[in-house]
């Protein structure tokens, strides 16, 4: 049997067995209306219930915000999880065991392999409390002077798990005691060995226990209470199966459990350590995460998304915090999160500003801080004196690239910009930039002309004609999926052709589907299969993106419209997409007819142009 095939039956006695009413009901107080359940939405703030679940087809639905899908998609949404984090949370509800989806046939090495990372969570587990039971100990009083002069309050201690790791054989005679190998330790990145020998290395250290977003212990960290250390002041365990750095957020775990208990999560709060998020936390600003003194990755990206869309960093306030902040934060923004970025005083940390200025001075950083284009420009503003040529070339050369990873419409607001803190003309500085190949096509000399009409009007054009395109397939291809009776004859009549690169595959499977399956089936099945988890690395990262555009689809309900009205605008649709799809073959055909000597093939291709220009112009749908 294939993945495929297995994963879709598991899919299906997954769902059988978690009814989407209950599961929701756990979260949101559901009333029955006629053959619906009709509550508030927990994704949006709202006084009047739109939020509506059908138990019939199983499927959610609310109509402020758009949220909708099946029951995993519910459990994604309101856990913060992935798809695969979601089964596995529904499987623990119904009792049931996740089997393996990867390509080995050995059952039971894939056994073996979850029963031993099982094993060490559980390791980690007995650590952990290990660690915090320690605090009770005579040996134990510097911890608790270091906690006491760091203002960490029993409460706060036990919220975070912190503990104190006494020597470094204590902990390796604990684990014994409870039967666990030596090799077990190890691999568990709690134990290291030196000449053979197993020791703790976070041993004389306060312990701060690293949580993922499903509660388990993966990793500790530790800080020395050496005033003058011979090492590293925080050092971390070694990365395991069980731990990445790269893909791990210090409590972020209690921004998940604040979000579950209906906390409001506006925005994240991204701090470099421990003391920071705890400070943060102390404070009241319970969405404070750390990404432990690493440069921000894709991975770390992806989770803060789940949880907000708008991120505030606020690393330390020398200068050498500001350069580590720029190098991680375009990785956010090409994620598609709204970064900003806080100014601390000079020589301060988070932790300091509380401290110093409590609540309300941190609350007013926030308040000042800048978009991430904006600190940048402001930073190296900064960093170069710009009343010397020296330092005002060095400064546009930089700001330059800059502006080179912006859109069109974001440049041009910040060649203004950089102009007017250079004092260098904009025309000047728009030759500098590296625009795309269409733009190249213009005459960049000319960029000078006002929004209020010529190429950057036109430009402005071209924005909205391809949000009309993506708004446009997206229609055409959810009506498809549920069925709409005016899109059957688009199955027999093929308009893949239509679709740009990024759909296009949506609608071939679609297609295929339809020649199969019931229409009610159909939904189902297609986010089964692009939300199956893939192992080929290769491919994660295509696939990755096809589940989160697959999922749009699927969301992309069409809301109070009329048969008809719903035709009208299924038209139209297909019109825009026509007029897309004739602008990409006549670009096409141009390009083969400059290089084309053949009489007759130029010929052939200027009637095509012609056509397809004709039909463009009426309104022709012709493939």
């Amino acid at each position: 049997m294939s993945n495929s095939d297995k994963l879709s039956l598991f899919i299906d006695e997954l769902k059988t067995k978690n009814d989407i009413v209950s599961i929701i009901s756990r979260y949101v107080t559901l009333e029955r209306k006629g053959r619906s359940f009709w509550g508030r939405c927990p994704f949006h703030g709202e006084k009047t219930p739109s939020f509506t679940v059908n138990d019939y087809d199983q499927f959610y639905h609310c109509f402020g915000c758009g949220a909708g899908g099946d029951v995993i998609k519910f459990v994604q949404e309101i856990e913060s999880v992935d798809f695969m984090g979601a089964i596995h949370i529904l499987a623990d509800l119904a009792h049931m065991e996740v089997p393996s989806f990867s390509n080995s046939s050995d059952d039971n090495d894939i056994r073996r392999r979850k029963e031993q990372k099982d094993k060490l969570l559980s390791l980690m587990k007995d650590t952990a409390h290990h660690y915090v039971d320690n605090l009770k100990a005579p040996q134990a009083k510097a911890a608790i002077e270091y906690f006491s002069k760091r203002n960490i309050t029993p409460a706060v201690a036990r919220m975070f798990g912190l503990g104190y790791s006494k020597n470094q054989q204590d902990l390796v005679e604990f684990l014994k005691g409870k039967g666990y190998t030596i090799d077990e330790m190890v691999a568990a990145g709690v134990v290291k060995l030196k000449n053979d020998m197993p020791y703790d290395p976070l041993g004389g250290r306060v312990i701060y226990p690293i949580i993922d977003t499903s509660s388990n212990v993966i990793a500790f960290g530790g800080r020395t209470l050496d005033p003058k250390p011979a090492f590293a002041k925080y050092l971390n365990t070694a990365e395991t199966v069980l731990f990445s750095k790269s893909k791990t957020l210090y409590a972020l775990n209690l921004v998940k459990k604040a979000k579950q208990n209906s906390a409001k999560i506006d925005y994240l709060i991204v701090v470099e350590g421990y003391m920071d998020v705890i400070s943060l936390h102390k404070a009241g600003f319970i969405s404070a995460v750390a990404s432990m003194g690493t440069a921000l990755t894709t991975e770390q990206a992806k989770l803060l998304k789940r949880f907000s869309e708008k991120v505030y960093i606020c690393y330390d306030g020398d200068a050498a915090g500001k350069k580590a902040t720029l190098r991680g934060l375009d990785i956010l923004r090409d994620n598609g999160l709204d970064v900003y970025v806080m100014s601390l005083p000079e020589g301060l940390d988070p932790d300091d500003v509380i401290n110093k200025y409590g609540e309300q001075g941190y609350h007013k950083l926030i308040d000042r801080a800048l978009p991430l284009i904006d600190f940048k420009l402001e930073f190296l503003q900064k960093m170069h004196d710009l009343s010397t040529s020296e330092g005002k070339t060095k400064f546009v050369n930089e700001a330059l690239e800059v502006l080179n990873t912006l859109g069109e419409v974001e440049r041009e607001v910040y060649v203004t910009k950089v102009s007017e803190l250079s004092g260098i003309m904009k025309d000047f500085i728009r030759r500098q930039l590296d625009y795309p190949e269409e733009m190249a096509q213009t005459n960049v000399a000319n960029a000078s002309v006002k929004y209020s009409g010529g190429e950057n009007e036109q430009k402005r054009e071209k924005i909205k004609a391809d949000t009309k395109l993506v708004q446009a397939e997206k229609f055409v291809l959810s009506a498809m999926l549920h069925s709409k009776p005016y899109a059957y004859s688009y199955f027999t009549n093929d308009i893949s052709k239509l679709f740009t690169e990024n759909r296009v595959e949506f609608y071939k499977t679609i297609k295929e589907l339809s020649e199969k399956n019931t229409p009610s089936e159909m939904p189902n099945i297609f986010y089964k299969i692009y939300a199956e988890n893939v192992s080929d690395d290769e491919e994660e990262n295509k696939k990755e993106h096809l589940r989160e555009s697959a999922s749009e689809i699927i969301n992309y309900i069409v809301k109070n419209q009329s048969d008809d009205n719903d035709l009208a605008y299924f038209k139209d649709c297909l019109a825009i997409m026509y007029t897309s799809y004739a602008d990409r073959e006549i670009s096409r055909l141009s390009k083969l007819l400059e290089t084309e000597i053949d009489k007759q093939k130029r010929t052939e291709l200027l009637s095509e142009i012609s056509r397809l220009m004709k039909n463009k112009k009426t309104k022709t749908l012709e493939i």
